[in-house]
């Protein structure tokens, strides 16, 4: 008889399963488990955003950087005539100036896969913009129809120019002695985001 109640006490323990308490606690751990899945989950994704947003914002910069070095390199000495007729200054610095840019030069090497007749020379304009740095392009080297401004970075402020002249001298301001004069290098300093670069090009047959 003992020997049968001890086997209907182990078969009711066995059928009464998880109490109330052990099936809180399973649950809490369970919780705690999951948010910590979720939070390392949205530590990933945040970390992927960062990271992305820094390879777009080096991918930029790199493509400013080569553009303005293919376009500053390939300067020449050419002055140009605008929309009135008169005579301007091959290369041209205006920082306060949105119509004229900050750098505004005619360069060559302007490929013409489709045979147009127009010149292998190209004007070009670089602005600032309410904190966008945009390149123009025209349509013909003298006078001539505007393109729509290429947005190459956004954040800018702060911006500074600095210009190596024929003498070897850093000037702040460029001016010429003759409308066909180049610098021999161009410094571009700048603040995007916060974050301070500076960067600087040689100039066509200006420093050769």
């Amino acid at each position: 008889m003992k020997g049968a109640n001890l086997d209907r006490c182990d078969n009711s323990m066995a059928q009464h399963g998880f109490t109330l308490v052990e099936m809180m606690v399973a649950l809490f751990i369970f919780s705690l488990l999951s948010l910590a899945g979720i939070a390392l989950l949205r530590g990933a994704v945040n970390s992927n955003e960062v990271t992305d947003k820094k390879l777009s914002d080096m991918a930029q910069m790199q493509r400013l950087v080569s553009l303005m070095e293919a376009d500053l390199s390939q300067a020449v000495p050419r002055p140009y005539r605008n929309e009135r007729g008169e005579r301007m200054a091959a290369f041209a610095s205006e920082t306060g100036n949105r119509e004229r840019g900050f750098l505004s030069f005619t360069r060559g090497g302007h490929s013409n896969i489709n045979n147009k007749p127009r010149s292998n020379m190209q004007r070009v304009s670089y602005r600032l913009s309410e904190g966008q740095l945009q390149r123009f392009q025209y349509e013909m080297t003298d006078g001539g129809l505007i393109s729509e401004p290429a947005l190459l970075l956004e954040g800018i402020s702060g911006l500074t120019i600095g210009f190596r002249d024929k003498r070897g001298q850093w000037i702040s301001h460029w001016r010429t002695e003759r409308i066909s004069d180049l610098p021999r290098a161009v410094e571009l300093r700048f603040d995007q985001n916060g974050r301070a670069y500076r960067h600087v090009f040689l100039v066509g047959t200006g420093y050769l």
